[in-house]
């Protein structure tokens, strides 16, 4: 007697979810858990204050959060930084402490993470543009990138002499205080292709190098990308990048920027899917729920046997 044929198949590629700017908690295969740029910022932490100043009330308007805590993360056996401002790194000295991963950060910023959150020199595992690192959970690639230069565009640049330029807490986020993160973050980025150990391939692309990195990573060609949602992108512009990168899925990073303006995000990536679909594309991209964890699966779905 025949067995009965299955109708349905789907093979979980990745489980990951989105807590906050490009802090993705990602899932790796065999269960061990990368966390990209840890950062997050309770909206407690104005409680009480009557007044702010400009940057808290940037950090209150656009970075803080409610319903989360260091506490609910699973694990970070790996902490890998893109760049080191307190945006980008808030966490990292609680994380470790917790779980005790591997710091996977520019080597022209690991003394200075290790300084300014206390943590073991043998913890960091410092990296270096254009090479590749084998780890036990996944294959690392690393790329040279470069900050969004939108305060520059803007004339609000930092000098080397200006007052503030040993980062004395003036973008606050509990950022122990001086330290160089503030300057070393501008100066020093990095962007990655993650493969992990069942060949799913994750691009992590931020800031304003783009169409360089394209170049680095065109035959690459990422099942998964995580890319920088700068505020001056339309959706033809963004849609054109998951284009070039050849993904099939992408994910936004620095997409609370869009509170800013008071953007519904939700529609705006539904009109990127909209370009992508006249074009004919079968490329989508997804805009997470904070929190929220996703699993990102192969579906084979059979249809009946006398579909055409």
């Amino acid at each position: 007697m025949a067995e009965t044929y299955l109708e349905r198949m789907d093979s979980q590629a990745l489980r990951l979810r989105w807590i906050s700017v490009q802090c993705y908690e990602i899932v790796l295969p065999g269960g061990k858990v990368l966390v990209t740029d840890p950062f997050y910022w309770d909206i407690s932490h104005f409680d009480g204050m009557a007044e702010l100043t400009k940057n808290q009330k940037m950090e209150k308007e656009i970075y803080a959060q409610s319903g989360f805590s260091v506490d609910d993360f699973t694990g970070a056996d790996y902490i890998l930084l893109n760049h080191v401002h307190g945006d980008h790194s808030n966490l990292v000295g609680e994380l470790w402490n917790r779980f005790y991963g591997r710091v996977l950060v520019l080597a022209d910023c690991a003394m200075e993470v290790a300084r300014a959150y206390d943590i073991p020199y043998g913890a960091i595992y410092p990296l270096y543009p254009g090479n590749t690192y084998y780890f036990e959970d996944f294959t690392l690639k690393t790329y040279p990138g470069a900050h969004d230069n939108r305060a520059f565009r803007e004339g609000k640049f930092q000098r080397p002499s200006s007052p503030s330029a040993l980062y004395d807490g003036s973008e606050g986020f509990g950022i122990p205080c001086p330290s160089l993160l503030g300057p070393l973050g501008s100066v020093y980025n990095q962007n990655f292709l993650i493969e992990t150990r069942n060949n799913y391939r994750i691009d992590f692309s931020a800031g304003r190098d783009f169409e360089e990195h394209v170049q680095h990573v065109r035959k690459e060609r990422p099942n998964l990308m995580l890319r920088h949602r700068i505020r001056s992108y339309t959706p033809e512009q963004y849609a054109d990048m998951i284009e070039q990168m050849g993904a099939q899925l992408m994910m936004p990073l620095h997409h609370n920027n869009a509170r800013a303006a008071g953007e519904d995000l939700n529609a705006y990536m539904g009109r990127v899917n909209e370009v992508l679909i006249s074009r004919g594309s079968t490329a989508r991209v997804f805009n997470p729920e904070p929190y929220r964890w996703y699993q990102i699966c192969t579906s084979i779905i059979g249809d009946s046997p006398d579909t055409h």
